[in-house]
């Protein structure tokens, strides 16, 4: 007998008899490996054989896995094969080869248990999705018969756990003792296979009990959210650490078993799956899909509330660090996967028509932002939920902020809650869980201000901005209350600008009492260490009322000279927003500074250069005319002859053919 018919002497009876001492898994991978690739005529009987051996049974991660990943490594041995062989012009093409030898491992595979059947035809796909960029290009058609196959073992899988037959229930497949459910397996195993599959042919799978069965898969690996319940009751007291709880203790054990589970280490795939069915489903199937939806977004709000105020803190013992990593591990999972399955559904839901499916848009938006707010901790560590979030993350909240906007009353009634829920604490900032949740909120209140009453402003949203005003100690809740009240200010002038009905008194914010107390905080917040220059001119420049200006022309003369030139900074910055009524007043006051520290070149020079920008690049059409005629009196007048006067020269003359300029002598 050669060395071959002994190899395969060895896997046929290894396949046949589970029961007896077999080769290693390993060993028999490799032979299934190089068999199914070299069998002549064909490799029917053995897939046949290896689709029915009990060696698979009890079924595991690792033999589910070990057969994936010898179908997959067989295609690139065929592939290999048919290369190497001796072409000629009577010989079939190396696609017909390869698609032929495809078939007659798909015929081998039917009557085969379902999730095995499920195994082999993941390896199968994955392993044509790896060779079609070796393929020619008009001969890349080979993996349609394996989809259809996979498609066709993957609804066996569901409807063998989702039938409602008594009969079947008592047949249902086990598993090795400590391993995963057999459908959370099969998720697992197929995920990534299922993710090459066309839409076209995606959708023909059932998919509420896809989509049901994934979602169950994802909640039970996270333990509903409930996997840090032992560990209040596993901390012990120490003398120097907070955070300070034993190995061995009940959560060492319950984190360990969530973070070294299978479905946690495949978490990106499962969501991945479970992302596009959602999108799918919505696309193809919206009322029937709305529902689940809505299951899916909610289950996913509810895993978020995971009490982390025990478990969060700089003092950790180092024996608790290794627990504290793994927590954080299971969070950032949970935040990436939270993302990942809320990101599909946005565009579906906007491109129906269906009433029904508009009317549900803010449930799921709220329900988007909750789970995104009791995140808010590991959120922070991103960059948080604004500007400086990743793009996912910063897709995601502004998607959900935009399609909330749209209903005035759940706008409302969010904002309300979110002020209620941190009311209490609002003073309280020592703990950075809670810190990260009121940077989220400000954040979407930010974004809401334009829907929002004006009554809901003054009751809820100010009150809640304000002890944050003037405390830079917690930068990111300092700046993001800081953004509040400019939102609030930019969408009372863009109303007053565009002549915008204020619908009431209930609407309307009182800026009167606004405008002196936001004016005596930025003074208050131009010391060092506060806002920064840009974010103080910014702040002026939003803020330009007669009172600004009487404010920064009052400025002390206890003000060392660098903060006095930051506001002058800021309020020349207001130039280009003032209309033309005032242009004339706030000029004259420039005017008067720049005379007054005309001793200092570096000041003066900073403030001209400010001055100069802004009249070229900011202010209006209609107030352009003006600051151009004083700019050029001022000129003629032989006032601050300075390289800023002569650069500006070249564009006043390009500016007069416009504005019809009558001008002196240069």
């Amino acid at each position: 007998m050669s060395a071959s018919e002994r190899g395969y002497s060895v896997l046929l009876s290894s396949l046949h008899r589970a029961s007896a001492p077999t080769p290693p898994l390993s060993t028999l991978q490799g032979l299934i490996v190089h068999y199914l690739a070299r069998l002549s005529p064909a490799p029917t009987p053995l897939a046949a054989t290896i689709v029915g051996s009990p060696l698979f049974r009890p079924f595991s991660l690792i033999k589910l896995d070990a057969l994936k990943t010898s179908f997959r490594h067989a295609v690139h041995t065929k592939l290999h094969l048919l290369k190497d062989a001796p072409t000629g012009l009577f010989l079939p093409s190396l696609n017909v080869q390869l698609n032929a030898w495809l078939v007659a491992i798909l015929k081998g595979l039917e009557g085969g248990h379902a999730i095995t059947r499920l195994a082999c035809c993941s390896g199968l796909l994955l392993g044509v999705e790896d060779i079609l960029k070796h393929l020619p290009s008009k001969q890349r058609d080979v993996e349609s018969s394996v989809q259809d196959e996979i498609v066709l073992a993957f609804a066996d899988v569901i409807d063998l756990f989702t039938s409602s037959d008594s009969w079947g229930k008592e047949f249902r497949p086990e598993t090795e003792a400590g391993e995963e459910d057999a459908l959370t397996l099969s998720l697992i195993t197929c995920a990534e296979a299922l993710l090459a599959v066309p839409p076209e042919k995606f959708v023909a799978l059932p998919l509420p009990q896809t989509l049901t069965s994934l979602v169950h898969a994802i909640n039970k690996s996270f333990v509903s959210g409930m996997f840090l319940s032992s560990f209040r009751s596993s901390m012990e007291h120490h003398p120097e650490y907070k955070i300070h709880v034993k190995p061995g203790a009940p959560a060492f054990r319950d984190v360990h078993k969530v973070s070294s589970s299978p479905a946690m280490s495949n978490m990106g795939s499962l969501s991945r799956l479970c992302s596009r069915s959602i999108s799918l489903f919505v696309d193809h199937r919206p009322k029937l899909a709305l529902p689940h939806v809505q299951e899916t977004f909610l289950c996913l709000e509810s895993i978020s509330r995971i009490d982390l105020a025990d478990a969060v803190d700089e003092s950790i013992a180092p024996e608790t660090r290794a627990l504290t990593e793994s927590i954080w591990t299971i969070l950032k999972t949970l935040l990436f996967s939270t993302i990942m399955i809320t990101g599909s559904w946005p565009l579906g839901c906007s491109l129906c028509s269906s009433r029904k499916l508009v009317m549900s848009a803010p449930s799921l938006a709220l329900a988007v932002l909750r789970g995104l707010y009791h995140l808010a901790f590991v959120i922070e560590n991103f960059g948080g939920a604004g500007h400086n979030a990743f793009p996912e993350l910063k897709r995601a909240f502004y998607l959900a902020l935009d399609i909330l906007a749209e209903h005035k009353a759940e706008s409302e009634h969010f904002v309300q809650q979110l002020c209620e829920e941190l009311w209490s604490n609002a003073y309280d900032l020592s703990h950075p869980v809670q810190r990260a949740k009121k940077a989220f909120g400000l954040s979407a209140i930010e974004q809401l201000i334009p829907v929002l009453a004006g009554s809901t402003i003054e009751t809820f949203v100010l009150p809640f901005c304000s002890p944050h005003l003037d405390n830079a100690r917690h930068r990111d809740i300092f700046e993001a209350a800081h953004s509040v009240v400019l939102a609030i200010f930019s969408h009372f002038h863009t109303q007053v600008a565009d002549s915008t009905p204020l619908h009431g008194s209930e609407h309307a914010v009182s800026t009167a009492t606004m405008v002196p107390f936001y004016m005596r905080c930025l003074i208050e917040n131009s010391a060092e260490d506060r806002l920064n220059t840009t974010q103080l001119r910014l702040a002026f420049a939003a803020l330009v009322k007669n009172s600004l200006l009487t404010a920064c022309k009052a400025s002390s003369p206890a003000f060392d000279g660098d903060r006095v030139h930051r506001l002058h900074l800021a309020l020349v910055s207001s130039v280009s927003s003032l209309p033309l009524a005032l242009l004339s007043r706030v000029l004259s006051i420039v005017d008067g500074i720049i005379e007054g520290i005309e001793n200092d070149d570096i000041k003066c020079d900073e403030l001209l250069e400010a001055l100069f920008q802004e009249i070229i690049n900011n202010v209006g059409d209609a107030e352009k005319e003006f600051a151009v005629r004083w700019w050029d009196e001022r000129r003629v007048n032989g006032v601050n002859d300075t390289a800023h006067w002569e650069g500006f020269y070249d564009f006043v003359v390009s500016m007069r053919s416009f504005y019809a300029i009558e001008s002196g002598g240069w």
